[in-house]
Formats: structure tokens, sequence, C-alpha cells
């Protein structure tokens, strides 16, 4: 009886140490043990108003829980591409949106972006690779983003916003509905630096965060169900 309590002891708190650990998915690696559980922030983010209103863009991701890209992606790069947010509702100089996605690649292969360099980047070298992890705006209280926009041109956006995991080969982890009004991630941008010789494309900062959980490996499914097995067997004889 020690015995089979003991092995059991021990195959759940290897359970526990799995879910601990840090997760890897598609060559890109953070540690769930970071004091936000997941932060990422992107200091190269631009920022493109079509004619109608709609705000588009891209960027690179530069740090993930506080490690930079070299680390939490070695030889690799996270790009995001984002768009669809629509404005629906203009008060003084906040702006309600509706609509919108943001999709992030991961690329392991050959890449033309300079991550210090703003003017390096641009529609076609991002948006390459795999595709990590796919969002869609979550509408809280009638916006999926809530920004304030000055009159000067070109145009600034800095908000907040909700997204919901809806697909790509990391989705698992982040499918949490942890955050606001049970979306699965929070963000906020920050744009003013006008892009050289544009009147409606700026760059500037965004950041996501949010919760991830941890998605077991076949072997610590193995190590739960053989636990449980135990679990039973135990209760059969105690009630022999």
């Amino acid at each position: 009886m020690k015995t089979t309590l003991l092995g059991l002891a021990v195959a759940m708190s290897s359970i526990g140490a799995a879910y601990a650990a840090p997760q890897t998915v598609g060559g890109v690696t953070w540690d769930p043990e970071y004091g936000l559980d997941f932060s990422s922030s992107s200091v190269q983010m631009h920022q493109i108003f079509e004619q109608d209103g709609t705000a588009r863009g891209y960027g690179i991701i530069s740090t993930m829980n506080g490690t930079a890209q070299d680390k939490f992606c070695a030889g690799c790069e996270l790009t995001i591409v984002y768009g669809g947010y629509t404005p629906s509702t203009v008060t003084g100089n906040t702006t309600l949106y509706t609509g919108g996605f943001v999709n992030i690649f991961v690329n392991n292969g050959p890449s033309t972006i300079n991550p210090a360099d703003p003017l390096s980047m641009n529609d076609g070298n991002v948006g390459l690779g795999t595709l990590w992890l796919s969002l869609a705006g979550h509408e809280y209280e009638g916006a999926t983003l809530r920004g304030t926009v000055n009159s000067t041109l070109p145009p600034n956006l800095s908000g907040l916003g909700q997204l919901d995991v809806v697909g790509g080969v990391a989705a698992a982890y982040f499918d949490t509905n942890a955050q606001v009004d049970g979306s699965d991630l929070s963000f906020s941008s920050s744009f003013t630096q006008p892009f050289p010789g544009t009147t409606n494309h700026v760059v500037g900062t965004g950041n996501f965060y949010g919760m991830t959980s941890p998605v077991p490996e076949p072997g610590t499914y193995m190590m739960m169900g053989a636990g449980l097995l135990t679990l039973a067997a135990l209760r059969r004889r105690k009630q022999r």
C-alpha cells in the first residue's frame, strides 16, 4: 500500500513539474513562471489608416516574458499582421472600433528585417512562415478596441483592446478566457512617430499580455491515467 501511494505521489508531482516547465511551441519558448505569465512587446509596430478609417498594420515581437528575441525565438522571428479594425463611434478624440484580427507568424527561414530599424519592415517581409497564433477582436461594451486618435497628420492611435484565440499552432496554450469579459489576451498600443514620406502611417509600440494554459505531453496523460486507475483500485479494495 505504501509503495503504491508513493508511486502515485511521484507521478502526480511529475505532472505538477510538467505544468511549471517552460513551454516551447514552433521554436518559441516562454516561461509561465514569469510574473505576468505571458507578456510580449513590440517596439517596432506600424499602423496604417486606410481611406475609410480602418486601421491595419504589422510589426515584430522584440521581447517575450522579459527575454529578448535571441532567447525566446533562437534562429527565428515572430512577426505580427493585423487589420480590420473599423471605426464605429467617435466621441471627441475617443474612437470605438469593431472587428479586427491579429495574426502572429513564426519564421524559421531567412529574414530581411532589422528589429532596430522600422524602415526595414514592410508588407512583403512580415507574415512569413507558420501561423503561430491567430486572434480575433473580442467585443466588450460595444468595441473590440478603444482608442484615442489625435488630429495631426499622420493620425496616430493609442488604445486598449481584447482578443480571442481562433487558431494557430500555439492556440491550445492561449485559449484561457482569463482576460476582460472572458477574452484570451489583452493588448495596448501607442503610436507617435510618423513614417517618413507618409500621411497615414505611424510607428510605435504594442504589448500583448494574458495567461497561458499548459498542454501536458502524452507521457503526462499516461501518468495521470495510471494515477486515476490506482485510486480506483484502492477504493475497490477498501470497499471489500
